[in-house]
């Protein structure tokens, strides 16, 4: 297997890798995955090793408690208040704080059904259509309180299957037409929804949405990209995914509503000694309520991601010319999953993922392992894959990259090399800074530096790492065709 796309002629090694093992006084089994390719910062592992204090911590209220295992993917990084690439499996309690803010933060992919070549020459209309509707008030998505709440208590399933309200048109023609697509990774939330009353408005009658359809700001992104390769052909099309198609990625969380319902989370964790951060015995009557807010957000998050895909589907829709994308070409989802979440993992235990993306091994519903997502930095590569459940991570796999640079470290990239990155790709952003005055633009490019390619590690020996240690198999590699990013 070869992959011809971040360094050309570089190929993805044969050879088998095997995770290294930390030392830690707790003795709690932890690994890190991550070829001698990859950087790994040392603050990082040592910012990852305290997490297993929680274990002697834990203990302390219950001898019952603990941590079971550690995994770290090859994206680690350094983060508040835990490094992104980081997967923890405790005994009896949670952490709610190693997640952060961004409750079910995650990735989907869609299928368009369109050709790359049939869009290319139709970029610059794509572009300016995107900006319509991604920062130019023609998004037009209308909703009712039943929809908002049927949402937040289900998911995608639940929205979908929601009545709808006399009069909803704009965007919801396209999101209401769509298929339930992967299923939720949360549960139902069958208790009360505080705090959301005011975003929910009048229960039957339809109003326009101010937070759904915002893509976020930091690495959130939503890209069109063309499928570059198939690399496993099995996998690719049995999934739908052809070399020279057109897919529509999106990388984006739970926006505000990730602030409150965080802050939900984080109510009854306790400070205790030698704690690195504040946890939550399982058994707690505060736990059920915890949990209800994590998976409101993470219900959220998913439903913003299918509505920033819908509009590049709308954008699509306007930029070609009748007759390339029929009004009725399906649109499907082949992944959707957060990679800021906790889940049950059976028996009392508590999966943590910060950053880290699940990766499940093939089943009777996922044939070829559970479909994975890795983008790269912007203009780099980004991959499909198939997860393979591997033990010792957890069942996890990168989520990104990774940063190599902090984002105050990249701000001091000059715009003159910002400007020769970005002259290379096509990035939408709330100005089109080709014809933006210079102060504007120079204000734009400023925070473009947080995100720019060189601030993020190669993805190649990301992909390398997780094909030999059998964290995923790559399946398609996936070439940028135009990126949205917020200022």
């Amino acid at each position: 297997m070869t992959d011809h796309f971040s360094a050309p002629g570089e190929p993805l090694s044969p050879t088998h890798l095997s995770p290294t093992a930390l030392a830690h006084a707790s003795g709690v089994p932890a690994h890190l995955f991550a070829s001698p390719e990859v950087p790994i910062e040392r603050a990082a592992l040592q910012d990852a090793l305290r997490l297993l204090d929680l274990h002697a911590a834990a203990r302390t209220l219950d001898p019952a408690l603990g941590v079971e295992a550690l995994a770290l993917t090859p994206d680690l990084h350094r983060a508040s208040p835990a490094p992104v690439g980081t997967a923890l499996l405790t005994r009896g309690f949670l952490a709610p704080h190693l997640i952060g803010n961004d409750l079910g933060c995650g990735m989907r992919l869609h299928l368009t059904g369109l050709r790359a070549d049939d869009l290319r020459p139709h970029l610059d209309a794509l572009e300016r259509e995107l900006r319509a509707v991604f920062f130019q008030g023609r998004r037009a998505l209308s909703l009712s309180g039943r929809q908002r709440e049927a949402l937040l208590r289900g998911g995608v399933p639940e929205l979908l299957a929601a009545p709808r309200p006399a009069g909803q048109r704009g965007l919801w023609d396209l999101l209401g037409a769509q298929e339930p697509g992967p299923a939720p990774q949360a549960p139902f939330v069958h208790g009360p929804l505080d705090g959301v009353r005011d975003w929910l408005g009048d229960r039957e009658r339809a109003s326009f949405d101010t937070q759904l359809g915002s893509v976020g700001g930091g690495n959130h992104f939503v890209e069109v990209q063309e499928v570059a390769a198939a690399l496993d052909r099995h996998a690719a099309y049995a999934w739908g995914v052809r070399p020279g198609a057109v897919v529509v990625m999106v990388h984006s969380g739970s926006l505000g509503f990730g602030h409150l319902f965080g802050a939900q989370l984080r109510t009854w964790a306790q400070a205790v000694p030698g704690a690195p951060m504040p946890l939550l015995p399982a058994d707690h009557p505060g736990v059920p309520g915890v949990l209800d807010a994590l998976h409101a957000a993470a219900h959220l998050a998913s439903g913003n991601r299918l509505v920033l895909a819908c509009m590049v589907r709308s954008a699509l829709g306007r930029a070609l010319p009748p007759g390339v994308l029929a009004d009725d070409q399906p649109f499907p989802a082949l992944s959707d999953a957060p990679h800021n979440f906790i889940w049950s993992a059976g028996e009392g235990r508590w999966l943590h993922r910060k950053g880290a993306t699940p990766a499940a091994a093939p089943g009777p519903q996922t044939p070829y392992g559970e479909p994975v997502l890795i983008p790269g930095s912007m203009g780099d590569f980004s991959y499909l894959l198939a997860g393979q459940g591997h033990p010792l991570a957890l069942g996890s796999a990168s989520h990104g990259a990774g940063r190599r640079q902090p984002r105050g470290a990249a701000m001091r990239l000059s715009d003159a090399d910002l400007r020769r990155a970005l002259d290379t790709l096509r990035v939408v952003t709330p100005i089109d800074l080709r014809a933006a005055r210079a102060d504007i633009r120079a204000r734009a490019l400023s925070a473009l530096k947080q995100e720019a390619p060189g601030a993020y590690k190669a993805v190649t020996p990301i992909i390398d790492t997780h094909a030999r240690a059998g964290l995923a198999r790559p399946v398609a590699a996936l070439r940028s065709l135009l990126t949205v990013k917020s200022l």
